[in-house]
């Protein structure tokens, strides 16, 4: 469905809630007229939108799966160091060590996390940049709809 057929379904959107019975400040409407208005609208929606939602989806995967990946890496660190101060013989050897990877995992999760946040940034920012045009053309469609009515 293209972008026009979305401004004349929201316009019929309008028409549908300015043209029904109003009673104390509430609109009675049709609800299976409403239903499939809704339903129109939700596949013109421009890919852009849908998009995002997907992109939203993504990011919080992302960065659920970089803060379990950081846990485990802390916990295998934490278990390390563990196995190695019970070791006698290497007690102060093992305590180093163990601070040396947890420092390292905690970094690395820092770092995973970091990593997370700049890449939903930006697929945040490309998302907004499509959006962006597709709000121009939108704009265009209604200011080109507005100049045909006016010649009428």
């Amino acid at each position: 469905m293209s972008k026009m057929n979305l401004l004349v379904l929201l316009e019929r959107l309008e028409e549908l809630t300015s043209d029904n019975f109003q009673f104390a400040g509430k609109i009675l409407i049709d609800r299976e007229e409403m239903e499939e208005l809704i339903e129109k609208i939700k596949i013109a929606l421009p890919e852009e939108v849908k998009q995002a939602e997907w992109v939203s989806r993504e990011k919080e995967r992302y960065l659920l799966q970089a803060q379990e990946e950081a846990k485990r890496i802390i916990k295998e660190a934490e278990n390390y160091a563990e196995e190695l101060i019970r070791q006698d013989r290497i007690l102060i050897k093992a305590e180093e060590e163990a601070r040396r990877i947890i420092n390292e995992a905690k970094m690395m999760a820092e770092d995973i996390e970091t990593e997370a946040h700049n890449y939903a940034h930006r697929i945040m920012k490309q998302l907004e940049d499509n959006l962006d045009r597709a709000l121009k053309i939108v704009r265009q469609g209604r200011e080109e709809l507005y100049n045909i009515e006016e010649s009428n």
